[in-house]
């Protein structure tokens, strides 16, 4: 990518997250060191996993605690002893949770514990939006870059004490959002703060519209999260690790395990696939209830897990899959106007992909022809895909040379224009 001819100019990112897994960030942030910014993430740090501060593809990501005293318990113990922190072991699904407290002395506990979090808890996101503004002015940024609503309000305040423009890069619909507690706040922070930004980012067609019209905007940017262009060559990667054969035909779900992405029915379906082995690669929440399910129901040949690999690593172990899964539920309008990640990445995998009936989805199957649409609440509607696909390997491999052709257009190379022709129009004079 071309250099711009401004002079160096300083931005500030914000995101409420590792940063160990976040890939939109990490293209933005690539993308705009490219163009000749100097770029530093303000990201979330989790000790014994990330490292406080780092230097990654040119930017820098600082990370601030979310604990009240700003250093973990482990940390502290760590400095005390003189030690390094060490990862914190990785929990299998099998152990046993923390004993549930029993009689008059164990509730009287659980409630103090209660209440002692109802009271710390507003005082500890006070704290952490303190660490993060006093960071961002540290930056002495140009422009201060929040990623979704949850930095949104950390940004804008950084950007009025440094009079400095703001821009609202918003990933997810989050008053529209599965599960959303504090809806009422959300919506009522958006409101609030929206029309204080300089540029406001939606990740397509679909959300634009929907934040446009809720506001009152002008149209916003549309920046898809498209992946970076690779071309995997096919791999056994999963199939070594998971001791299958090389020739059993994978499909495919990866990302999330969370409620309401599909898994529950996905295992449903998994007894009516034939000819392959479904494997759920990734992590989350919804994991150890999934593993538990497949047990009951005699489902360990035919369903196998994986935890999630680090981003740079993905492209590879998708191109094990003969088949892949995005079965988003249409259960909140969030989900409803979902692009997502999974069904570009398995295109650019060269990976046919069987989809959910929502929009931005259905648009741009159609306009490859890499795979099917179907009614992903239907087990069954499930399964026949997936079945279609695995009887028909020349349907199979037509559907996987369409993926392969759209790779050009569905990438972050093409995408990213969008986003540094932005940056030059707040910068121009």
């Amino acid at each position: 990518m071309p250099e711009t001819d401004h002079p160096m100019r300083r931005v500030c990112m914000f995101v409420y997250n590792s940063m160990l897994h976040d890939a939109r960030v990490r293209k933005e942030a690539r993308t705009l060191t490219q163009a000749g910014y100097d770029v530093t993430v303000l990201a979330v740090h989790d000790p014994g996993r990330t490292q406080r501060r780092e230097e990654v593809d040119g930017f820098h990501i600082v990370r601030l605690s979310r604990s009240l005293l700003g250093v973990s318990r482990r940390e502290m113990g760590a400095a005390l002893h003189r030690q390094p922190v060490t990862p914190i072991p990785v929990r299998s699904p099998s152990s046993s949770s923390a004993p549930t407290p029993r009689g008059v002395k164990g509730r009287v506990l659980a409630a103090l514990e209660l209440l002692v979090r109802r009271i710390l808890y507003p005082l500890r996101r006070v704290l952490v939006f303190q660490r993060f503004v006093r960071a961002a002015l540290r930056v002495k940024a140009d422009l201060y870059h929040a990623h979704d609503l949850n930095t949104l309000l950390m940004a804008y305040a950084a950007s009025r004490l440094r009079r400095t423009p703001l821009i609202y890069d918003s990933h997810e619909v989050e008053t529209g959002r599965a599960g959303q507690r504090l809806r009422w706040w959300a919506a009522f922070l958006e409101r609030a703060l929206i029309h204080r930004a300089d540029r406001v980012i939606c990740t397509n067609q679909t959300r634009a519209d929907y934040t446009q019209q809720r506001y009152g905007l002008p149209p916003p940017t549309i920046l898809r999260n498209l992946p970076a262009y690779v071309a995997p060559a096919p791999s056994t990667l999963l199939h070594a690790r998971l001791g299958l054969p090389p020739d059993r035909k994978v499909v495919l779900y990866q990302g999330g395990v969370q409620p309401e992405r599909g898994l529950e029915q996905l295992l449903e379906a998994a007894s009516e696939i034939a000819g392959g082995v479904v494997v759920i690669l990734g992590s989350g929440r919804l994991k150890p209830a999934l593993q538990q399910r497949v047990q009951q129901l005699g489902l360990t040949e035919k369903v196998r897990f994986h935890d999630a690999v680090l981003v740079g690593e993905l492209p590879a172990w998708t191109a094990c899959a003969y088949l892949g899964l995005q079965i988003l539920q249409n259960t909140c309008f969030n989900h409803y106007s979902s692009l997502s990640n999974k069904l570009l990445e398995y295109l650019m995998a060269g990976v046919p992909v069987i989809a959910s009936d929502l929009p931005e989805m259905r648009r741009v199957l159609e306009d490859t022809g890499a795979g099917l649409i179907v009614d992903t609440s239907d087990p069954h509607q499930i399964a026949a895909a997936c079945n279609q696909l695995l009887a028909d390997p020349a349907q199979r491999e037509a559907m996987s040379g369409r993926a392969k052709a759209s790779r050009s257009r569905y990438s972050w190379e093409r995408e990213e224009q969008v986003l540094v022709e932005l940056y030059a129009g707040l910068f121009s004079p």
